[in-house]
């Protein structure tokens, strides 16, 4: 097949989970036989990734997807209004290319309306929820949000207008239940064919004899901000540090300098890592630590926890139960002194091989992949 993948994120110009599993989709359907093509929107030209072809195309809003979430409130506002339309460029690119399907991806600065004009010729179309951008521009929702009456009416207000201006794909892929839930309390593809498929994981495993078993380590890999729960963890952290040898930092974010100005010799910040960077730090410690306050789909870095053989604790927020199931534990989000108790209970569980073998099968590229592709055939 000659598949098509719109995505508004793509290593290496990515910035979280949606692109590098549209990344591993690309390069496993280009080494299983098909011809693949990715377009995204950005500055640059086009690009060879692992002999998948990228293309970049200028998008139509005035101000650009990367620079959305350091815009004023009224930017991003017109952004999201002028990302309604269809990219007529892109529309043009992917009909010369001819191919036999597309599958598309977080959309957001893709213009809204461009897969449903390429569906109007007659290609077929797949496309894979990853978020709630649909019907919240942010693509987050809050697991203690207030106001909820004036943002249910915020979310159908774009739910109605994004529907309208995407049309009706032929399937669509949430990789969890409870996102095609919140999905279907606004509207969206109730009467679209729709699959829950749960998003592949890829790992090697080379490295878990890297792992130091005479300490006992927490790991934290995400966006230094509050929505991700690191204020919760700081806070759990002071009333248990004394029972674990090292809490270890990774990534960027607003409060990086927070982070870097605490004095604690126990904690260790370790910037922005690559993703190999990060696997290895998997398999050294011991416990990750994810305490989003977002609703979360399926976040990777908890299947790559699993992968690495981490003992998990994370926020039951959105579609983490539903991914971990029995393996780890999930805490209340926001309840410092249980997300305290449950890191120190994680110090003294054993190992879970059955249950992670279970979601590392469940997961396999292999077998996701498999049923992917008898969809974008279907």
């Amino acid at each position: 097949m000659r598949i098509a993948i719109l995505t508004n994120d793509y290593p290496p110009v990515s910035q979280g989970g949606a692109g590098r599993i549209a990344e591993l989709q690309a390069k496993w359907l280009y080494a299983h036989g098909h011809t693949v093509k990715v377009w995204r929107p950005g500055p640059g030209s086009g690009q060879t990734a692992g002999d998948v072809e990228v293309e970049f195309f200028p998008p139509r809003t005035s101000l650009p997807f990367a620079k959305l979430t350091s815009a004023s409130s009224f930017s991003r506002l017109w952004f999201h209004l002028e990302d309604l339309a269809p990219n007529l460029k892109v529309i043009d690119s992917i009909k010369a290319w001819k191919p036999d399907v597309l599958l598309t991806h977080n959309l957001t600065g893709c213009g809204w309306g461009t897969p449903g004009l390429l569906h109007q010729s007659g290609l077929r179309w797949v496309h894979y929820l990853h978020d709630t951008q649909i019907f919240e521009p942010s693509g987050q929702v809050l697991a203690l949000e207030s106001n909820t009456g004036w943002r249910r009416a915020w979310r159908s207000f774009w739910a109605g207008r994004r529907a309208k201006a995407l049309g009706e794909p032929d399937a669509v892929i949430s990789p969890s239940a409870w996102l095609l839930g919140e999905h279907e309390k606004f509207g969206l593809f109730t009467h679209n064919e729709r699959l829950v498929l749960p998003n592949p994981l890829e790992i090697s495993l080379g490295y878990c004899e890297a792992r130091l078993e005479d300490q006992t380590n927490i790991l934290y890999v995400g966006r230094l901000s509050e929505d991700k729960g690191l204020p919760v963890l700081l806070e759990a952290w002071s009333l248990i540090q004394s029972g674990f040898e090292k809490l270890l930092i990774a990534g960027d974010g607003p409060l990086r300098q927070k982070v870097m100005d605490l004095h604690d010799p126990k904690i260790h910040y370790l910037g922005q890592l690559s993703h190999d960077e990060v696997m290895i730090k998997m398999y050294e410690n011991h416990i990750l630590a994810v305490p989003s306050l977002v609703m979360e789909n399926q976040p990777t870095v908890i299947l790559e926890g699993v992968a690495a053989g981490m003992k998990i604790v994370a926020a039951d927020v959105g579609g983490v139960k539903e991914l971990l199931g029995p393996y780890g534990q999930t805490v209340i989000p926001g309840r410092i002194e249980d997300l305290a108790q449950a890191l120190l209970a994680a110090k003294e569980q054993t190992s879970e091989p059955a249950l992670r073998q279970e979601i590392l099968e469940h997961h396999h590229v292999d077998r996701v992949m498999s049923i992917l592709v008898a969809k974008l055939k279907a």
